[in-house]
């Protein structure tokens, strides 16, 4: 059980090969590649047509492609075969490999197959917290955001919104590079909100939060994928922080229901 590993399950399809370099790019870390595929892909019928026969022809050429790129960067590469695109069909051999590779990392290739394929090893994604991309047509591969944690959880603590909405800010003008705000200035701008707290039924009271709170809440965004630190150009010493994708969606999704149920946002949220 290697905590190096890195899976990458891909769901078969006749564009994959192409998809494949570009994925193995981004990700830098593949140990082992295994496709996806529906037996009825290596199996000859006389019912088929000769559209469906081509169609067939050029995924297995497509395997066998990802195949020979695997062998010439020395990644092992399998294939898995299934009887059909039920769930329990692709359940199985996911939860085999995660259950000889706990320690693993998964990531998810879900642009090409049949749907019932691509969603089963969606869902699956979800179950062994790993990443799904996608790719269409010759767009470089993206990850698809899902959250890291229940919705419930962002508004646990106001802090948690006052960060990502002044992270969320430094990307106003649609600025084609992420804004980067110092820690010492994230601080200051947190701490200036003075979110009002409730004590033990108490009148709400000011609240000066402290250095040693705020890294307590950048560790849980950080932990969360919200927000990502990075070090500063100069003595590489100087955290610096932005928010993610994944950050923009939650605070947009969050805005978006509380406005819905007519709820108070939180200071400074429109």
């Amino acid at each position: 059980m290697d905590p190096g590993e890195h899976f990458l399950i891909i769901s078969a399809g006749d564009n994959i090969h192409a998809t494949y370099p570009a994925l193995l790019e981004e990700l830098q870390t593949v140990t082992h590649t295994i496709v996806f595929a529906e037996k009825e892909i290596y199996t000859n019928s006389s019912r088929d047509d000769a559209r469906k026969r081509i169609w067939k022809c050029d995924i297995r050429n497509a395997v066998d492609e990802v195949n020979a790129i695997s062998l010439s960067c020395n990644i092992p590469c399998s294939l898995v075969s299934i009887d059909g695109a039920t769930f329990d069909a692709i359940r199985d051999p996911v939860l085999g490999i995660f259950s000889d590779h706990p320690l693993a990392r998964f990531s998810f290739d879900i642009s090409a197959g049949p749907k019932r394929l691509s969603l089963g090893l969606f869902s699956m994604a979800l179950w062994v917290e790993g990443d799904c991309y996608y790719a269409f047509s010759n767009s470089p591969p993206r990850r698809v955001p899902v959250p890291t944690l229940p919705m419930k959880y962002l508004p646990a603590n106001p802090h948690y919104l006052v960060i990502l909405t002044i992270l969320f800010r430094g990307q106003e003008h649609k600025r084609k590079t992420c804004m980067l705000i110092p820690e010492e200035t994230l601080f200051s701008e947190t701490r200036a909100w003075q979110i009002p707290v409730r004590n033990h039924g108490e009148e709400p009271d000011g609240h000066e939060l402290s250095f040693e709170e705020f890294s307590s809440i950048i560790a849980t965004l950080t932990g969360w994928n919200l927000i990502q630190k990075e070090a500063g150009t100069a003595t590489g010493q100087e955290k610096l922080y932005r928010i993610t994708p994944d950050g923009e969606l939650a605070l947009i999704v969050y805005s978006a229901r509380i406005k819905k149920r007519g709820v108070s946002p939180a200071p400074g949220l429109t």
